[in-house]
């Protein structure tokens, strides 16, 4: 376990530094405004930025001079369901704190609000807002120790939890396998949102026959069964429709997203996906 972690905070640190993933973020950075100082009027200045009030004391026209207010406000929810616990190259939970760790690492150097939270069917852990890098090495290893055999994702719950939690406007990262139904409106009204789906290829397109066992992650019921290729078949198109249904949704509610492999450079794609 300790290997993973100082495997993947020096590849995080690297590819990050090296890299743009941290410029790629900083293209959300909101438009606010915040006051700095009052000025004399110069030709070109905006008249809406006239300091009524001290104009009229007589010394001049004054104007107001803001900052641009920069700062983001970023949510990284790491989603915790039995189903993470697989893996053909690497574990999806391995790969999902990979994809924590960019996303942690590129906001914290950008000096970013930065807001960790793991959630089942309720609140497993939150590291509060902070701007330390600290918190990195603290979130990755959570992500990797966490045990999520007998969990699954209750999304009611976590958007009630962003609403009472969250006030202000939020860049909201959801890194998941996505398996569930899922409802993301409540959220996604007030919020900016990515949904980071982080899949293994085997699941998608399974190639094997014959009798075998099966193990539910979540109850753990054991189910022995016989699959051959129409059975197969079946099931890719089950998948396919829930997969095609959840895309529609994030559509409908203007969720951006994004699928990454147990096999890909994780770096890559999610640079991949935040550029559009």
């Amino acid at each position: 376990m300790r290997n993973r972690l100082k495997e993947i905070l020096l590849k995080v640190k690297k590819k990050v530094f090296t890299g743009n993933l941290g410029n790629t973020l900083s293209t959300f950075k909101g438009t606010g405004l915040d006051f700095s100082e009052i000025k004399d009027y110069a030709i070109g200045d905006d008249v809406r930025s006239i300091n009524w009030k001290s104009t009229a004391k007589g010394m001049g026209v004054k104007v107001n001079l803001f900052n641009e207010e920069r700062e983001l406000n970023i949510i990284i929810a790491f989603l915790v369901n039995g189903s993470i616990n697989f893996g053909t190259k690497r574990f999806k939970q391995e790969v999902m704190a990979e994809v924590m760790g960019f996303l942690t690492y590129s906001a914290l150097k950008n000096s970013d609000n930065l807001t960790t939270v793991f959630f089942d069917e309720q609140l497993e852990k939150l590291f509060k807002p902070t701007k330390k890098l600290g918190v990195l090495e603290d979130t990755l290893k959570y992500a990797l120790e966490i045990d999520a055999v007998k969990k699954h994702v209750d999304y009611d719950k976590f958007c009630a939890f962003v609403n009472s939690s969250i006030k202000k406007k939020s860049l909201i990262f959801l890194i998941g396998d996505f398996y569930e139904d899922v409802d993301l409106s409540k959220i996604s009204h007030k919020n900016e949102v990515y949904a980071l789906i982080v899949r293994d290829r085997f699941e998608e397109n399974p190639k094997f026959s014959g009798d075998i066992s099966l193990v539910d992650p979540v109850s753990l019921d054991e189910d022995s069964m016989s699959l051959d290729k129409s059975s197969l078949a079946q099931y890719r198109k089950l998948l396919k429709e829930h997969d095609e249904e959840l895309y529609a949704h994030f559509l409908t509610h203007k969720i951006r997203y994004g699928k990454i492999y147990t096999d890909d450079d994780v770096y890559l794609k999610i640079s991949g996906i935040l550029k559009g």
